[in-house]
């Protein structure tokens, strides 16, 4: 009995150690998870204030380039200008020497000579210099600077070059945006230029208006966006807006966010009388049953940038040709109560 007690004891003795060793296993188990857990939480918190800390310093170095951009074309624009002035004084000064000197032909010859140097340089001045800002991707090699580079005519196209922020060189240059007081004409030379060279533009569009960047209004920028469905969707779409009575700055509001999505927009100046056409209510016309979803969409945002309910209605198609029927939206803004 006692060779049976011992034995138990022994068995008893070797389970608790097992279960003290099983029990200290879960524990140093419980520890490493937990450990990990709060690791894994650190770490992810650590990217954050990271990625934070790089989006904040990307956005500084981004404002400072546009006020140094800024700072450029108010020093260019200045500096043009006292060039103007100078030129035009030394036309009168050129035209009061030539009448002093009427008997002379020789003087006169040379100063003629003298006025036509001065009128190609004012001429020189007067054709459009466009900033183009490029930023440069490996992918892309050198094949923007050669277009650019080969387009000889006027306007004169002045290259900037940007580095490219993440570039791992699997993305070429896709988006060029351009300001809303250049010539539609200059635009197209360059887009079209670039498509012929196998330079992919896949988005074409206006600069969205911003006070303090207002030499972006005769410039050009290239460079690469992520595209979605949607706005290469958008891109292909053009958007009207005229206004009655508008709201305080609620049409400029209206053209934003609509550039935003992608669309190409154009503002025309208000009606001073509601014309017998205009819409009794805020209306987003389309022209083709397939674009009525867009067109909802595009009242739907409306709405909730301004105090104004937009509804769209499909409209008798005067003076839409055929084509556009499918591209084409007319927006109503009828500011009155």
């Amino acid at each position: 009995m006692s060779e049976f007690n011992e034995k138990f004891k022994e068995y008893e003795s070797k389970k608790k150690k097992s279960n003290r060793n099983l029990i200290s296993i879960i524990i140093a188990g419980l520890i490493i998870f937990t450990t990990l857990f709060l690791y894994n939480i650190y770490v992810k918190k650590q990217k954050s204030i990271d990625n934070k800390l790089f989006i904040e310093r990307s956005n500084e170095q981004i404002k400072l380039i546009e006020i140094k951009d800024s700072i450029l074309y108010t020093k260019s624009v200045n500096k043009e200008d006292s060039i103007k002035k100078a030129l035009k004084q030394i036309k009168i000064e050129i035209a009061k020497i030539k009448q002093a000197s009427e008997n002379n032909l020789s003087v006169i010859q040379q100063i003629d000579s003298l006025q036509s140097k001065v009128d190609k340089v004012v001429i020189t001045l007067a054709v459009d210099t466009i900033i183009v800002r490029y930023y440069k991707r490996k992918a892309d090699g050198n094949s923007v600077e050669k277009t650019v580079s080969s387009i000889k005519s006027p306007p004169n196209y002045y290259l900037h070059i940007r580095e490219a922020s993440n570039d791992d060189g699997s993305n070429t240059v896709n988006t060029m945006y351009y300001g809303k007081n250049l010539k539609q004409e200059y635009v197209d030379i360059l887009y079209k230029k670039l498509l012929k060279n196998d330079i992919n533009i896949t988005q074409l569009k206006p600069f969205l208006s911003a006070r303090g960047f207002e030499w972006k209004g005769k410039a050009i920028e290239i460079g690469y966006e992520k595209s979605t469905s949607t706005t290469e969707e958008n891109a292909k779409l053009f958007v009207r807006i005229y206004s009655y009575n508008p709201i305080g700055k609620d049409k400029y509001v209206i053209r934003n966010k609509i550039e935003a999505k992608g669309f190409q927009t154009k503002l025309f100046p208000d009606w001073r009388d509601k014309p017998s056409f205009f819409s009794d209510q805020s209306t987003v016309l389309y022209y083709h049953r397939s674009m009525k979803n867009k067109a909802d969409d595009i009242a739907r945002v409306l709405t909730k940038v301004t105090s104004i309910k937009f509804i769209t209605a499909q409209g008798a198609g005067y003076g839409v040709s055929a084509p556009e029927k499918k591209t084409l939206f007319i927006v109503h803004y009828n500011g009155s109560k």
